[in-house]
């Protein structure tokens, strides 16, 4: 657990100390040598600065290991050496990892060179001589933002060595004579799990690079505008198993691409990124799973084009759900096609598993006035599933061209402490075929966001606003108020009329967010709304509309060790949920609690609890139901993650009021380090679970009838990680994950008083169930072998094995043992691929 890199790279509610210190640079005409020996004459006659003050585990105490760090430029790169001196250099942790997977010992720099006191950019070394690079801004963090810039380290004595050359180009700053940049220098002790700053760090507030300390003294340097063009080739092959009379079954397929990645400095600010038929073979694939609700399953985005700047995008509704309800969710580029093509008997078919990219253009940066702007524009290809029949083929347009398009602005104010913004997208279909009717020609949605903050940014308070507007034929508005997302069909929603000859669909909402986010005691209120029309999912992601909550969230920590405890943490929440029509949905709590000891091992737990609710979705489309609240409980054990071998055990609860729903779950996540190079990660988890209510069908007529039943649901799998490390710039790494589940339906019934004051009055038992038995079983291994070699700053080769294996089976019984050898056995799907690119810089 890289848990204090990560509160280097991510953490957010820091504050100085009164006292900041100040380095002065000097300017050197023989530059050093990046060797990491630190022999330069340069060195020698620079000002060495050292008096760290820790942050982990003792805040304000001395570190138990001096640092020293030199800073000198030219008018090209900034020069920086850092001495982690250690008395016993045989204990210092140098592991080998990816870029951005720093672990071990570490040292890192922080710049601000906007000289804004909210955005820097950071660079970390690990003592092995992996790299890790973040750049932090008021609208988050962008781990993914990769500099090409120099570092090596060299093992001494005394300690440790590193040595940085940073270009200006990887900088942003404006043309002047001298500048007082912002400096932040930091170092990691990883057998103590000790965390120390050059410029002391306080705990109790809500900032970070507002109190770096300054670097002064760099003079008469110029501003550098680059041009990065990457272009890259690209080869695959399939193989897969050979199916008789299937033309598009033959057993392989091969594939060859050519494109283009780059990087155009606009202005000192401003960065133009695109992307040409763009190939992301070398991402890890999404995690399985079997999906029995009425919602779509939120995966993370991977794909480094879009992951890339993706916090100057993220314009969330609210600050529930992770914050993943947005305006913008990257996914949607590329994603499955919108339909499909039903053969007919004796008729094969080949269909696009996902949306071709042909381009996207990105243009991102903040000026130095304090406007930050984010425009990003992508265009899909039209896509067609291929069919034959007696010989003949043909296509069918599965996905409209389509264009993506994401504007975001915001403008800080008062040094920071108040940021006013707003957010527009816009996708545009076209609809050139029969079927593409049933799409939205055209959906907009945007919004206004205003963020204050006082007191030292003590306390704070966040207002949006948000809007939708879709454009299309009829069928496309109907499917749009059917969704799930709001279901106007419902008989008994009397604020909601389905209406089949509407060609738009608008709606409106907001979310407004404030209290105090600083010290030991914290506080927040929320609440958010969002009419039945609100409609993000073209180009963003919310599930579902109609709803307004209220709620207030509190937590204590305690950072400092006291007694056998290094660190604690307690929050709460309440809630409640209504509708448009004021129809209450339900209220609950959330509780959870942390504990971190001396000897680095921790627990944590949580329970949340929902009371007195009414679902709007689960007949889909039918009538609310009452259905009743349930408990949900989760615990978690962690050893010390500074040993060769490190476990986590988690476990949850999950109980029904009523006896309406059960659940329990095991996890085990084991994690071995046998050397510097070689990780080891085993995640087996297993979950049992009982549901009373899980939706089936309706039966369609003059009055409808909705069938639900009992079921039974068995998932086992394993997640297994292997990462080697080569060296600081080559790496292997091999994902799996075999996934089992089955699904036993029984009990069937149907809704007869869906808002009866017991559960079991709401439901007449079905004597026999007509229709066919919805009993089945999924199983599903996924994995990825990568080879990657950055073989000079910005060019890569990547060798790539993807294998699946995919079973499907009408039998709900969970067999463990049949399972695992039905899987074993099923024809894979094999995967090859390299691609190799070459960064060239002007």
């Amino acid at each position: 657990m890289r848990q204090y890199l990560v509160l280097f790279m991510m953490m957010v509610s820091l504050a100085a100390s009164a006292q900041y210190k100040c380095y002065t640079s000097k300017r050197v005409q023989e530059v050093p040598v990046i060797d990491g020996q630190l022999t330069d004459d340069c060195w020698a006659g620079a000002l060495w600065s050292g008096d760290f003050v820790q942050f982990e585990p003792n805040s304000g105490a001395a570190p138990s290991q001096q640092t020293i760090f030199a800073i000198v430029y030219d008018d090209n790169n900034l020069y920086i050496a850092i001495k982690a001196l250690d008395t016993e250099p045989d204990k210092i942790v140098r592991r080998v990892s990816r870029r951005d997977a720093v672990d071990g010992d570490w040292v890192g720099v922080s710049i601000d060179s906007y000289e804004d006191k909210m955005t820097s950019f950071e660079f970390t070394v690990s003592a092995s001589g992996s790299k890790g690079d973040l750049l932090r801004s008021a609208s988050g963090n962008d781990e993914t933002w990769d500099p090409i810039w120099e570092v090596k380290t060299f093992q001494q004595r005394d300690g440790w060595y590193a040595e940085m050359r940073i270009p200006y180009s990887q900088l942003r700053f404006g043309k002047k004579k001298s500048y007082n940049w912002g400096l932040e220098v930091a170092r990691e002790i990883y057998r103590h799990q000790e965390l120390s700053f050059w410029q002391p760090i306080d705990k109790s507030s809500s900032q970070f690079v507002a109190n770096f300390g300054t670097l002064q003294g760099i003079q008469d340097i110029m501003p550098k505008k680059e041009i990065e063009i990457v272009p890259f080739l690209l080869s695959q092959l399939t193989l897969s198993e050979k199916e008789a009379g299937n033309p598009f079954a033959t057993g392989h397929r091969t594939k060859a691409s050519a494109g283009v990645d780059g990087k155009v400095s606009l202005t000192n600010d401003i960065t133009l990124n695109f992307t040409m038929n763009p190939d992301f073979g070398q991402v890890e694939a999404d995690p399985s799973v079997v999906n029995l609700t009425n919602f779509e399953t939120y995966f993370n985005e991977k794909r480094p084009f879009f992951v890339e700047g993706s916090n100057i995008y993220h314009y969330p509704f609210d600050i529930t759900n992770n914050e993943r309800n947005k305006l913008f969710y990257s996914r949607r580029l590329g994603r499955e096609p919108h339909f499909s093509y039903n053969p007919q008997e004796g008729e094969y078919v080949r269909a696009p598993d996902r949306t071709n990219i042909l381009g996207a253009v990105k243009i991102s940066g903040k000026t130095r006035k304090g406007t930050s702007l984010g425009v990003l524009n992508a265009v899909t290809q039209k896509m067609y599933s291929e069919t034959e029949h007696d010989g003949e083929r043909s296509n069918y347009a599965v996905e409209p061209l389509t264009n993506y398009f994401a504007g975001r602005i915001e403008q800080d104010l008062d040094s920071g402490n108040l940021l006013i913004g707003g957010m527009l997208t816009a996708v545009n279909r076209k609809i050139d075929e029969v079927q593409f009717a049933g799409a939205a020609r055209s959906a907009y949605t945007g919004g206004l966001n205003l963020t204050k903050y006082w007191k030292n940014k003590s306390y704070t308070m966040t207002v949006r606003t948000f809007f939708s507007h879709q454009n299309g034929a009829p069928e496309a508005i109907t499917r749009l108020q059917q969704s799930s997302a709001r279901y106007y069909q419902r008989p008994d929603a009397t604020h909601l009329e389905l209406d089949s000859s509407r060609t738009t669909l608008s709606g409106f909402g907001g979310s407004l967010s404030g209290g105090k986010i600083s010290g030991h005691f914290n506080f927040l209120g929320f609440s958010s709304w969002s009419s039945p029309g609100l409609e993000f999912n073209d180009i963003g992601y919310k599930p579902n509309a109609d709803m307004a909550m209220n709620g207030l969230w509190g937590s204590y920590r305690e950072w400092r060790p006291r007694g056998i405890v290094n660190q604690y943490e307690f929050n709460g929440s309440t809630y409640q949920i209504i509708n448009f029509s004021g129809q209450p949905l339900g209220w609950g709590t959330e509780s959870f609690a942390y504990v971190q000891f001396k000897n680095y091992y921790d627990i944590a737990a949580g329970l949340n609890s929902n009371f007195n609710e009414t679902s709007t979705t689960l007949l889909r489309g039918g009538p609310s139901i009452r259905i009743p609240g349930e408990i949900n409980s989760w615990f978690s054990v962690e050893s010390d993650s500074r040993k060769k071998f490190h476990a986590e055990y988690d476990m949850s609860f999950r109980h029904g009021f009523e006896n309406s729903a059960s659940s329990v779950s095991y996890g085990l996540d084991m994690t071995y380090k046998p050397n510097n190079r070689l990780l080891l990660s085993l995640y087996p988890q297993y979950v049992s679970a009982a549901d009373h209510q899980q939706y089936v069908r309706t039966v369609k007529g003059d009055n409808p009838s909705y069938i639900l039943s009992s079921i039974r649901k068995h998932i086992a799998s394993i997640e297994v990680r292997v990462n080697y490390g080569i060296t600081p710039d080559m790496s292997l790494q091999w994902y799996a994950l075999p996934y089992l589940f089955s699904g036993d339906y029984y009990d069937f019934k149907t809704v007869t008083a869906p808002h009866a004051e017991r559960f079991d009055d709401r439901f007449t038992p079905m004597a026999t169930y007509p229709y066919e038995n919805p009993d089945f079983h999924f199983l599903q291994l996924r994995s990825n072998l990568v080879y990657r070699w950055e073989y000079r700053p910005g060019s890569v080769l990547y060798l790539v094995w993807s294998q699946g294996r995919t079973l499907q089976g009408k039998d709900g019984a969970f067999r463990f043992d049949d399972y695992v050898h039905e899987l074993a056995q099923a024809p894979p799907q094999n995967d090859f691929l390299m691609k190799l690119s070459f960064a060239k810089i002007f």
